[in-house]
């Protein structure tokens, strides 16, 4: 602390040390320079830091006791107003000003102190504050004349006033500029993002992805373009079918449909027409419902593929699984193809392509399996047609 005391006294050798508010800036000053001592040695312990504080206020409190009585001898006595002037002049004055602004000067640095302190040094704060505030405005005159005019000396004052302040105040963290990204980084970000774009559409080339959408969209429109031309109007019941059909089946024709035990078969007449109830009471072949072929529909079929409509309903309440299979006499079978039939009216159509070109002597069968999900559900039939060559 001795060097602290040598501080402040060299400092006020070296400046104006009759005037009260040059002495709080000196005393301002050595409490920063114990603050910024105490953080650079690394002192955190608060008692430690108390007692401190506590040693620079004393000896503050010392010098100042001693300037003070350096000054008195030179301050003249106010002359005493009469009785009838107090009151009034008490009651015009305003309060001065300056008071708080001083109070900042001396003891800014001792109100975040107060509550590390011994209760014994409030009492110096009040006691030396209060005293250096009536020496001001007790005897304003005394003060020595500066060569500053008194506007400046306010502004001056002002702006002292409120630099303390600010060093009071605890520092604040500033937000730290958010950087900007620089031209090379954007541009490497795009060309990762077009480099995966490039690989994705890479990886579906090579896997057949897109060959395997043209194809399908290729066999779509030669499709559409046969049936244009052959005069196909359509696949489905509502558009009806042309009359290159060949009718197998049309509902009416029971004597073209065999059923054996455990199959059933039954005539029934519906809103949409008349058709037959099919059942099947097995999943193997025994529960087949055969669908006979004449010989003359056979022989447009050698050579050629065609293709076979079948226009089926549930008979149940849900949806029915039945499954179609062909034994076309010398022009061979078909694989097994597998439907589902459900409450509204539709056509079930698949292809046959056979290499024969030689006619059959003897009539085929289409071969209707109702159970093949295990349950034996009705479905009924209502024509089945082939049209050959296509």
């Amino acid at each position: 602390m001795s060097g602290l005391e040598t501080a402040i006294r060299n400092a006020l050798e070296k400046s104006n040390r009759a005037n009260p508010e040059i002495r709080a800036r000196i005393y301002q000053s050595a409490r920063q320079a114990l603050e910024s001592g105490l953080v650079k040695q690394g002192v955190t312990d608060a008692q430690m830091v108390a007692a401190q504080r506590q040693r620079l206020e004393l000896k503050i409190r010392e010098i100042e006791g001693e300037e003070r009585s350096r000054a008195a001898p030179a301050m003249p006595s106010p002359s005493p107003l009469p009785p009838a002037a107090r009151e009034p002049l008490a009651q015009r004055a305003p309060p001065s000003p300056a008071a708080p602004e001083e109070a900042s000067l001396l003891g800014g640095a001792m109100r975040d102190d107060a509550g590390d302190r011994a209760p014994g040094s409030r009492a110096f704060d009040g006691s030396s504050l209060d005293s250096l505030r009536a020496e001001r405005d007790g005897a304003p005159a005394a003060a020595p004349q500066s060569d500053m005019p008194a506007g400046k000396t306010r502004k001056r004052r002002h702006r002292f006033g409120r630099e303390d302040t600010i060093l009071d105040a605890p520092p604040e963290r500033t937000a730290k500029p958010r950087r900007r990204r620089g031209f090379f980084s954007v541009l490497a970000a795009w060309l990762v993002f077009f480099g995966l774009i490039g690989a994705a559409g890479w990886w579906a080339y090579s896997s057949g992805l897109v060959q395997q959408s043209l194809d399908q969209a290729i066999e779509a429109a030669s499709q559409s373009t046969r049936n244009q031309s052959s005069g196909q109007q359509g696949l489905g019941p509502q558009v009806g079918f042309s009359a290159d059909w060949l009718p197998i089946f049309d509902g009416t024709n029971i004597a073209a449909v065999q059923a054996s035990a455990p199959a059933t078969m039954e005539p029934v007449t519906t809103a949409s027409g008349a058709a037959v109830r099919l059942a099947s009471g097995a999943v193997d072949a025994t529960g087949d419902i055969a669908i006979e072929i004449p010989a003359s529909v056979l022989g447009q079929l050698a050579g050629q593929t065609s293709t076979i409509a079948l226009t089926v309903q549930s008979g149940a309440e849900s949806g029915v699984q039945f499954s179609v299979r062909c034994e076309f006499a010398s022009l061979g079978t078909c694989s097994r193809h597998r439907f589902s039939a459900h409450q509204e009216k539709a056509d079930a159509l698949f292809r046959v392509t056979f290499d024969a070109s030689a006619a059959p002597g003897a009539s085929g069968r289409l071969l209707i399996n109702t159970s093949v999900a295990g349950e034996s559900s009705p479905v009924l039939l209502y024509a089945v047609r082939i049209l050959p060559g296509q």
